[in-house]
């Protein structure tokens, strides 16, 4: 494998398996046959945003054109949910080469786009806004945002919204018609019926309830 900017080039062993994640480059089988099966990375970006936004850490590019992460057991790539367990448990001690691909994840549209939702959508402000906010036509922001997001951008962000919102009932520094206002709801009664419409509890019902458990 070889690219021709940076004038740099792997050989892999016959027999190699493992994760590679290519940029830009030519790939060539001098001899036998090269097995392969493309990975959509999308949803490791996904989280490895949420971790990043979390930790507060600043949004960075990386240069690196490849990585290649030797696995023995490549069965894990078919099942989401195993890999995403995987890639958190490496999450918490990154090492070589685990940290080259967390640098190839951070340069990937995806892991920005949920960068930008997580960081713009917290007062409520609607998809047409972050569109035009992100400099894309409605339409091409809804396809990016289910690209990156896997589901409906509308849904992620009620979703979050809602996350939001009950995380700060449960700290109960604030009334509901102020949490309503905080998180873009248009009323109390807004805010109390989508919440109860999603979770099957009412916001001031589940605040009763912590209110009574921590006595």
């Amino acid at each position: 494998m070889s690219w021709e900017a940076d004038r740099e080039v792997w050989t892999l062993p016959s027999g190699w398996q493992g994760l590679l994640l290519l940029d830009r480059l030519k790939l060539k089988a001098v001899s036998g046959s090269l097995c392969f099966h493309p990975v959509r990375l999308e949803a490791l970006a996904k989280l490895l945003a949420f971790v990043d936004e979390a930790n507060g850490l600043a949004p960075c590019s990386a240069e690196r054109h490849c990585a290649r992460l030797p696995q023995d057991d490549l069965s894990l790539w078919a099942d989401r949910r195993r890999c995403e367990y995987w890639f958190l448990n490496q999450l918490l001690e990154p090492a070589e080469p685990f940290s080259s691909l967390l640098a190839l994840l951070r340069r990937n549209e995806s892991y920005w786009l949920v960068r930008f939702l997580l960081a713009q959508s917290a007062g409520g402000d609607k998809l047409q806004e972050l569109g035009e906010r992100y400099g894309v036509s409605r339409s091409h922001f809804r396809r990016l945002c289910r690209h990156a997001l896997g589901n409906a951008a509308k849904t992620a962000l009620r979703d979050w919204r809602m996350a939001r919102s009950l995380l700060d009932v449960v700290e109960g520094r604030e009334s509901l018609t102020q949490l309503a206002l905080k998180h873009g709801y248009s009323s109390q009664s807004h805010f109390s019926n989508e919440i109860k419409g999603l979770i099957g509890v009412s916001p001031r019902s589940l605040s009763n309830i912590i209110q009574l458990s921590v006595k």
